[in-house]
């Protein structure tokens, strides 16, 4: 079971309660990762969000033939999590960089995670909007680079 500061350093669960942390953790894995470890590819179906714990995950797509790195994530960073709300294709393609532990979050038990309590729920989905609302930004300056 993942360690309760382990999430305390993802933004997804700051605002959490103590108790509402406690709830949680049980629906929360670990897995290690070797460098260079795909993670998902563009196009893929989705089901998983990945909260980084250790290492640094590269986010990337393909376009005319080059890859472009859209973001590089850290600890407390998050990424996959488009693919619990929408059930669409991934939209981006992700990998590790260097060894690095992730924690697991499948579909099943995100849906889970939220109706665990109401009031944790509202939080946790307030800083989903914030960060996807960051990440949109960050990403449109970088295509207006291009």
């Amino acid at each position: 079971m993942v360690e309760k500061k382990d999430l305390r350093r993802c933004y997804l669960f700051q605002e959490l309660t103590d108790a509402e942390i406690e709830r949680i953790r049980p629906l929360i894995f670990e897995k290690e990762y070797r460098g260079g470890t795909v993670l998902f590819f563009e196009g893929m179906a989705g089901g998983v969000m990945y909260l980084v714990k250790t290492g640094k995950v590269e986010i990337y797509t393909k376009k005319k033939g080059k890859e472009i790195t859209i973001a590089t994530l850290g600890p407390g960073d998050f990424v996959g999590e488009m693919s619990l709300i929408d059930d669409q294709p991934r939209s981006a393609a992700a990998r590790v960089s260097g060894d690095t532990v992730l924690m697991v979050v499948t579909k099943k038990n995100f849906q889970d995670i939220l109706t665990a309590s109401p009031e944790g729920a509202n939080k946790i989905l307030i800083a989903f909007l914030k960060i996807l609302s960051r990440r949109l930004r960050d990403t449109n300056r970088k295509i207006a680079d291009l």
